[in-house]
């Protein structure tokens, strides 16, 4: 432990220091008020002792001082002093002093009081600890279920699987659960009833890890996104004790969920791996369940696939991926093509949005739905994020220096770049070094992004809000968030996900649930974009509910930038519902 002392006398100084040298104590001693302040914003001291009548600087002024330095406010002080007024002692901790001795005290008593201030900061800090550690689990924890989220549940995977010296290496499978048709309850039911059908998965497995007395315990059970959850086992020994616990696991879902008056029945499909048999670390352990689970879905509601060799090949192919993705970067090969966005009543070409392209000397043309969820992961897509902003903005810019005055450019972006409250330093730097107007920046959010920590995600929403950009929720509706959630986020416009539109004319359903998100938005005064129209049958239906704009291949793929210019001379795509001489 650390003790500054303060003491202008000479030989009280050296006794002091002598005496707590003796005890173990590290020990640096100043002159007066003065030096120790400086010696104290060097390096904080545990705990500070000072006479209080020094030259230079008192003792007094020493306290006030160190409370008003922060990395110093919290250090305990003690004061010495030959003075015995109240008035003294009140003045002292008044300022901030945590205890006072008058000279000559014994040594006992001196130390006594060391003792105890020092074991009251270690107990402070060690609760300030555990605070800061238990608000850092929370934000960490699923918001809807408390369960562990993919980090925190990642964390404590590698922590099951740390050996023990001395002890046999222990065998552990792990499962990952995705819901059948989940979505179909939110289209049909709400999100309100689907939030508590994923309230009771995450309570029943989590009761079902108690009450067979599994050794992982509730915090092996993970909600890692949407309707796909992780259940850690520590007591597989073989891939066919696996498999039946994944059985087990299924036939506990199965059971019907009476939910607000309706009994709904879900089926799940269930991926498997084993530790150490098919996985080394934490890491490859869940990528292999979450590959399995992947290859079960496609086979059908209910099947179970346990991790094999033959999946290595998906494996292996997103290993190169993720690597090829670090240079890609740096080696040019990332590209932004660009979709109009076209006014349903003018035909006008009003914005377009910035997609990323990828093609790889290597891999070829290596489609986003791939990369992008690699570079989420891996936490590479902070940078392309930002490149995708700063080229974007740039080549708009361009465009309205060339005299192009009615277009917005959208930009997606990640809930990583949300991680740290960076975002609006971002966009106020690009916005500066391109010198593109801010309302010509808008800037895209998905519906589970606003849904990641809603209270820092709505405060960086508001700061970016605040310098002018726009700011739309993409895909809407494939997620498990209500219209309520609208009226929080200071929201410009909403895109209909290509999902509902792709049958808006066939499906009763799909026209009702895009009926009603084009209603409740513009009662909020938000526009509404609908992606993905490709027929003409599905743009009339979307002009009779007064949807303002539209994207889709019925106009323009994405198209590199200087095709997308076109659009500024009048062009229209030969296959565009809209004559070119509008």
């Amino acid at each position: 432990m650390h003790i500054l002392i303060a003491e202008d006398e000479p030989s009280l100084r050296e006794n002091l220091q002598w005496l707590l040298e003796m005890e173990g104590y590290t020990v640096v001693a100043a002159h007066d008020g003065m030096q120790a302040l400086e010696f104290a914003c060097l390096a904080p001291p545990d705990l500070v002792l000072t006479d209080v009548m020094m030259p230079h600087l008192d003792g007094y002024g020493l306290v006030k001082a160190l409370r008003e330095t922060t990395a110093t406010s919290t250090v305990p002080i003690i004061m010495l002093t030959a003075k015995a007024d109240r008035r003294d002692v009140r003045t002292g901790m008044n300022l901030g002093a945590d205890d006072y001795l008058t000279k000559p005290y014994r040594r006992e008593e001196l130390l006594d009081a060391v003792h105890a201030r020092l074991a009251r900061k270690a107990s402070l800090d060690a609760t300030a600890r555990r605070l800061q550690d238990e608000a850092l689990e929370a934000q960490q924890r699923d918001a809807l279920t408390a369960l562990p989220g993919r980090e925190l549940f990642g964390q404590r995977l590698k922590m099951v699987l740390t050996p023990v010296p001395g002890a046999p290496t222990r065998s552990v499978g792990l499962v990952c659960l995705g819901l059948d048709g989940f979505s179909k309850i939110n289209d049909s039911l709400g999100a309100a009833v689907g939030d508590k059908v994923l309230v009771e998965v995450a309570a029943r497995l989590s009761e079902h890890l108690r009450t067979e007395a599994h050794p992982m315990g509730y915090d092996c059970v993970a909600r890692l996104g949407s309707d796909q959850f992780a259940v850690c086992l520590g007591d597989s020994p073989d891939l066919t004790r696996l498999e039946g616990a994944c059985t087990g696991l299924q036939q506990l879902l199965a059971q019907p969920y009476r939910i607000d008056g309706h009994t709904l029945f879900l089926t799940a499909s269930a991926g498997a791996s084993l530790f150490p048999q098919q996985a080394s670390d934490a890491h490859a352990l869940l990528l292999n369940a979450e590959t399995a689970l992947h290859h079960a879905k496609p086979a059908g509601p209910g099947t179970v696939r346990v991790f094999d060799a033959e999946m290595n090949q998906q494996v292996a192919r997103r290993l190169q991926v993720h690597n090829a993705l670090h240079s890609a970067l740096d080696l040019n090969e990332l590209q932004l093509y660009y979709q109009p966005q076209v006014s349903i009543a003018t035909g006008e070409v009003v914005g377009f949005e910035a997609l990323l392209r990828w093609q790889q000397p290597t891999l070829g043309w290596v489609s986003p739905a791939e990369f992008i969820p690699i570079a989420e992961e891996s936490g590479f897509i902070t940078r392309i994020g930002a490149w995708a902003m700063r080229t974007a903005a740039t080549q708009a810019a361009q465009w309205h220096a060339q005299g192009h005055q009615k277009f917005r450019m959208a930009v997606n972006l990640s809930v990583r770049q949300f991680v740290g409250n960076n975002l609006p330093e971002l966009v106020s730097k690009v916005l500066a070094e391109t010198g593109l107007p801010p309302d010509m920046l808008e800037l895209e959010v998905t519906e589970s992004l606003a849904l990641h920590s809603v209270a820092s995600t709505l405060a960086t929403l508001h700061a970016c809000k605040a310098l002018g950009v726009k700011l739309a929720m993409d895909d809407f509706g494939t997620g498990y968030s209500s219209l309520a959630y609208l009226k929080r986020y200071p929201l410009d416009a909403l895109k209909i996900d290509q999902a509902f539109v792709r049958n808006i004319t066939q499906d009763a359903g799909d026209a009702a649930i895009t009926r009603a998100i084009v209603a409740m938005s513009h009662s909020f005064g938000i526009s509404v974009i609908a992606e993905g129209v490709e027929t003409v049958e599905q743009l009339d239906f979307l002009r009779t509910l007064g949807c303002e704009e539209f994207q889709g291949y019925l106009f323009s793929r994405p198209v590199p930038a200087h095709d997308a210019e076109k659009c500024f001379a009048g062009f229209t795509p030969p296959n565009a519902p809209f004559p070119s001489t509008r």
